[in-house]
């Protein structure tokens, strides 16, 4: 499968209410990121309040709900993330349900990549073996070569700024609003474009655990 880009359609525009289970015989972890707006998000007799930039985990088999009460729409990321259909032990979050302010979640300053990650899913954040989920942050002169992921999906959801990717051989600009999705093995590279100034992402890689391989395939 080669790398691919499109408009997210794992957005969900909430305007008053949306209540989600799980696709009939699946039985993933939920990934939620509130992208603009402010909600609440209900689970297992507990509600939180799910602001701008708050990322949000679900427990497999937990029904949810997502509310907005005001008269402007929020938009958020859905992610799911199933178990591995090739046998591996991929444990799930079991917290039920789980909410993380962006402001609250463990940040890495990678001075010598030029970049910072903020962990969402994470060993040193929310815990799911299911897939890693992190904001990273750019700045203007950062660029990653061009690897693959031999054991894990790759998706990138772009927040601010502007990427420059490498699919297929052929640079393709990333703006806010757009996703890239990478399976297995696809090569890819990524650098802040020309016209931007930094950029940040949303990146989640199914499962948490891989290996990169770095340089031309």
């Amino acid at each position: 499968m080669n790398g691919w880009l499109r408009r997210s359609d794992s957005h969900w525009s909430i305007r008053r209410a949306a209540m989600s289970n799980a696709p009939p015989g699946v039985k993933p972890t939920t990934y939620l990121f509130m992208v603009d707006g402010t909600c609440a998000i209900s689970a297992a007799d507990r509600r939180y309040r799910f602001p701008a930039q708050a990322f949000a985990v679900v427990q497999e088999g937990i029904e949810f709900s997502v509310e907005n009460d005001s008269s402007v729409p929020a938009s958020i990321i859905k992610v799911i993330t199933p178990p591995q259909s090739d046998g591996r032990s991929t444990p799930g979050f079991t917290g039920k349900i789980a909410v993380t302010q962006r402001a609250e979640a463990p940040i890495f300053d990678l001075p010598d990549e030029k970049k910072t990650r903020i962990y969402f899913v994470d060993d040193d954040a929310i815990k799911s073996q299911r897939g890693h989920a992190m904001i990273v942050v750019y700045d203007k002169d950062t660029a990653t070569g061009l690897h693959h992921h031999p054991n894990a999906e790759s998706m990138f959801v772009m927040l601010e700024g502007a990427l420059q990717f490498t699919v297929n051989g052929e640079p393709v600009v990333l703006t806010p609003g757009q996703a890239v999705y990478f399976g297995l093995n696809d090569q890819h590279g990524l650098r802040v474009a020309d016209a931007a100034s930094s950029a940040s992402f949303l990146e989640f890689h199914i499962p948490a655990a891989y290996s990169t391989v770095r340089g031309q395939a």
